[in-house]
């Protein structure tokens, strides 16, 4: 079997990696047809001799490489992220949105959230998870309570630093440690930390030493960056509804959220959360999750 896998690169190249990792017999190729000429013009050539193609978006607009997987008559698959579910939402509202690519693909969604925008757009999709987290033993004891978010420099509202800043002004004695930014375009206090980009690695040692983690974005599609601060150990507070994490969809949540999770830590005895860590380290297994996928994509390819 050979697949392409096509869209946005952080989450395609993994995928294709993971998926070959667990799958040896076939090939997984990531193309990112996005922004390469070269990887363009490599999926105008091998799309022939491919079984199926993955498009890590929902697209609603018009795309050339997708206009050959319909030409070719190829099995697709959109998996839908986030911004992409936002779009079509908005395209469906007022009529401009393409429909010929979802209507003929398989659509797959990762959240509860998701689910409901994609069908809202009249589409029936299935839940397929794909991204997974390596679970590695944290027996922490938190010297003191902090809290840690991303917040990309230049979407600072999407991502929530208003909200993060006023969190920060009604909790004075609690650290507020930022990535992803250098410069802050709403006022902070001196308990928040800006810490710039950082590695991955870096990133995943810090989670093991913080014990609060925020997602306040204004739309998300399922973050992996939440299920690694699960996975950590972390308590996590979100704007969007999802079971392992505390909804906070206003400032007045997040603040009430924010004493409820110091709280559970604090009755812990500042200890990470090694309950939600098994959960983590079960449910989001790298080759349970990938072997599934696997099974998948060969179900729609026989069919």
């Amino acid at each position: 079997m050979k697949v392409l896998i096509s869209g946005l690169p952080l989450f395609s190249k993994r995928l294709a990696e993971e998926l070959q990792k667990y799958d040896p017999e076939s090939k997984y190729i990531f193309l990112d047809t996005y922004n390469s000429k070269c990887d363009q013009i490599k999926f105008f050539l091998q799309i022939p001799f491919s079984d199926v193609v993955i498009s890590m978006n929902g697209v609603t607009d018009n795309s050339g490489s997708l206009n050959l997987v319909l030409k070719w008559k190829k099995k697709l698959i959109l998996q839908w992220m986030g911004t992409d579910a936002s779009l079509a939402m908005e395209r469906f509202k007022n009529k401009t949105m393409e429909r010929k690519y979802i209507d003929y693909a398989c659509n797959f969604v990762d959240s509860e959230w998701l689910m409901k925008e994609v069908k809202s757009i009249d589409l029936k999709p299935e839940y397929l998870h794909f991204k997974s987290v390596i679970v590695k033993p944290n027996p922490t004891v938190y010297k003191r309570i902090s809290v840690m978010s991303y917040v990309a420099e230049n979407r600072q509202a999407f991502y929530g630093m208003e909200r993060i800043a006023e969190l920060a002004k009604a909790f004075p004695e609690v650290d507020f440690q930022l990535f992803g930014l250098t410069k802050s375009d709403f006022p902070i206090t001196s308990n928040v930390h800006l810490n710039g980009w950082v590695s991955a690695d870096e990133f995943e040692n810090r989670l093991r030493e913080t014990p609060i983690f925020l997602r306040l974005t204004e739309h998300d599609g399922f973050s992996v960056s939440v299920i690694e601060a699960l996975g950590a150990g972390c308590e996590v507070m979100m704007s969007l509804p999802f079971e392992l994490t505390y909804l906070a969809r206003n400032t007045n949540e997040a603040i009430e959220g924010m004493k409820q999770l110091i709280n559970r830590i604090e009755r812990r005895g500042m200890k990470t959360n090694e309950e939600m860590m098994e959960l983590v380290k079960d449910r989001y297994n790298p080759e349970a999750l990938a072997t599934n996928y696997i099974q998948k994509i060969k179900e729609i390819v026989k069919q």
